[in-house]
């Protein structure tokens, strides 16, 4: 799998496919039907898989203070397309110049001589285009005008008391720490991803030693303590996924200012500075608390060590 930066001067090679168009981030059940309908229509016209997204995210673009929300890096979504058997992702470059194309300019400089795609296939409520002029009638209608085909999936839903499975939905239940619900809709644990970097090794000192990640700008869940497994260069080497706390806060009992993410492995106590690590999310313990002394704090520690694993042992 390829992933192509530009939507300008491709080789033969790589335009022509079959693509899955949105923002996909989190590439949750819905997203996942998209692509799945996309799959089906490139292996009936025997052409390439691909997904076409943009990046930045647009709303980063429009609004470039806002507070991290992102569900995944482009590392794991490139990762789980290639599992779901893309060949090409296409990262539209979200700038000023997109930003002035109206829908039919899209259309005609990105997707059919920038990308030279066959099909799209979209999500009904697909928005684009300046000031998000254009929806699915417009892009059925400009594409048609170019010989692509388009389809449109309707959202999917649990059940409609629920709502749809969506990434604003899932963002909502990771501020509530209910990593449960995000995972049914994901289809799959919410995992963070990054490179291990030092920090000040107060959990060695304390007994707890810990491998830490910066969220950069992924969405903060809420600060507290959960049970995740882990594992260590997206399972390279015969890497499998370890068990352990996690803990996502910025260390109110240490007076600390960033916020970060702290993996406690269980059983393991190795140099994994410089490596990467996929953290993975099961289920909420308890929330961030400021404790009056570390040897508290050292207390409760043992306390979510051990609650973690009998939650593990139940799992």
């Amino acid at each position: 799998m390829r992933r192509i930066d530009t939507y300008k001067g491709l080789n033969a090679s790589v335009r022509g496919a079959v693509i899955a168009l949105g923002n996909f981030d989190g590439l949750h059940r819905g997203h996942q039907v998209v692509i799945e309908t996309a799959a089906a229509i490139a292996k009936g016209k025997s052409i390439p898989l691909a997904v076409a997204c943009f990046r930045p995210h647009p709303s980063r673009f429009f609004r470039p203070d806002t507070e991290p929300f992102r569900l995944m890096s482009s590392r794991m979504r490139a990762i789980l397309l290639g599992e779901m058997g893309v060949k090409f992702i296409y990262e539209i470059p979200f700038d000023k110049a997109l930003t002035q194309m109206n829908d039919e300019e899209f259309v005609e400089i990105v997707l059919h001589q920038g990308l030279g795609v066959k099909h799209v296939v979209v999500g009904e409520d697909f928005k684009y285009g300046k000031n998000r002029c254009g929806d699915f009638t417009s892009l059925k209608k400009h594409c048609a005008a170019r010989g692509i085909d388009v389809s449109a999936i309707a959202p999917i839903s649990l059940h409609q008391s629920y709502g749809k499975y969506g990434s604003t939905e899932i963002r909502q239940a990771l501020r509530d720490g209910d990593v449960f619900f995000a995972a049914h809709m994901l289809s799959r644990p919410w995992i963070v991803d990054g490179e291990v970097v030092k920090g000040e090794q107060l959990g060695r000192t304390l007994g707890f030693p810990t491998a830490n990640l910066y969220l950069r700008d992924r969405i903060r869940p809420k600060a507290g303590i959960y049970a995740a497994e882990c594992r260590l260069d997206g399972g390279a080497n015969g890497e499998g996924w370890r068990q352990g706390v996690a803990y996502v806060g910025s260390r109110p009992t240490v007076d600390g200012k960033d916020h970060r993410l702290e993996m406690h492995i269980f059983d393991f106590d190795a140099d994994i500075y410089g490596r990467i690590l996929d953290v993975a999310f099961r289920t909420f313990i308890r929330p961030d608390i400021k404790y009056d002394s570390l040897d508290e704090m050292v207390v409760q520690m043992q306390k979510d060590k051990d609650g973690a694993r009998a939650i593990f042992g139940s799992l």
